[in-house]
Formats: C-alpha cells, sequence, structure tokens
C-alpha cells in the first residue's frame, strides 16, 4: 500500500495553498489596474517561489496517474491577460532552459508568457488536487517539484527581476 502522507504535510499544504491563490490571482487580472497587478506579483511571486523550494521530495508516485488541466486556450487568455496589464512593460527576456538541447542556447520569452507558464504548472497541480485521489495529486506534486528545478522556477526568478524593475523604475540593467 502506497504512502500518501507526504501531500498533506505542512509544506505541501502551504504550497498547494500559495498556488491556488496564484491561479485567483491571475484569473482576476483582467479585473484589475496594471499598478495593483504589478503589486499583488511583487507579492505573490516570491512566496511561490519560496514555497516552491520546500515542497517535499516524492520518491514513489505512480506515473498512470499524471493528469493536466491546464489547457492551451486556458494558456492563451491568461498570457493575454498578463500582456494587457503590463502593456509596453510585456519585454522579451532570455532563459537558459534545460529544455534546449544545446545548453548555451536562450529562448526568447515574453514576461506574459512566464506569467502564463506559471499559471498552467499551478493549474496542473490544482487540478489534482481538485480531484481529491491521492495518487492523482502525489504524482503532480512530484512533477511540480520535478518541475520547480528544471523549468518554472527559474521562470519565476526571471519573472521577479522584471517585475521589481517595473515595480520600482529601476533604470539599469540586472542580468550580468
Amino acid at each position: 500500500m502506497e504512502d500518501f502522507s507526504i501531500i498533506y504535510q505542512k509544506e505541501s499544504i502551504e504550497f498547494v495553498t500559495v498556488a491556488k491563490e496564484y491561479l485567483a490571482f491571475m484569473e482576476a487580472a483582467k479585473n484589475m489596474s496594471n499598478n495593483e497587478f504589478i503589486d499583488t506579483s511583487v507579492k505573490l511571486l516570491p512566496l511561490l517561489y519560496l514555497k516552491g523550494v520546500m515542497i517535499p521530495t516524492i520518491e514513489d508516485y505512480n506515473e498512470d496517474f499524471v493528469e493536466k488541466f491546464v489547457d492551451e486556450s486556458t494558456w492563451s487568455f491568461i498570457q493575454q491577460a498578463a500582456a494587457a496589464k503590463l502593456g509596453e512593460d510585456d519585454e522579451y527576456v532570455q532563459i537558459q532552459d534545460i529544455s534546449v538541447v544545446n545548453s548555451m542556447d536562450y529562448l526568447n520569452v515574453g514576461l506574459s508568457e512566464l506569467f502564463a507558464d506559471l499559471y498552467q504548472e499551478m493549474g496542473d497541480l490544482i487540478g489534482a488536487y481538485r480531484t481529491a485521489q491521492e495518487e492523482i495529486m502525489q504524482a503532480a506534486l512530484f512533477y511540480c517539484k520535478q518541475n520547480f528545478s528544471a523549468y518554472w522556477g527559474i521562470r519565476g526568478l526571471i519573472l521577479m527581476q522584471n517585475i521589481h524593475k517595473i515595480k520600482f523604475n529601476t533604470v539599469e540593467d540586472l542580468q550580468d
């Protein structure tokens, strides 16, 4: 019998709570002022990252229970909402991604796309938790933790850096 206690650990529940708040924030973005969007982003993104670092390591999960809940049209809706709030600040940034074949290559990604990428990761996790099926929840938490180190963690950091520049109008380039 599998042990599903990890999905109910304090760190897991805290992460799921912040992930759910991020989803609600992004879904309500179109009804916010641009300043409110930036202000909330400056506060919520670091918390999401912090709680992502603290997701417990899962040793055992069943690949048969991996499900995706965020489709392309939802991703596009979130990306467009973020783009509308960012306006001319929706700049393209370079991301060095492990999915790129040559580690010296970079992807050019808009900030609004980074918001949508985070939404997709959190949406898949929260969708899994909403099923209340422990196997699905555990597989989703495993992949969210794995994707944190390989995918969405760096996107969150780059997004935080750029949102900081927007919020505080820093003119110097913060990248090395």
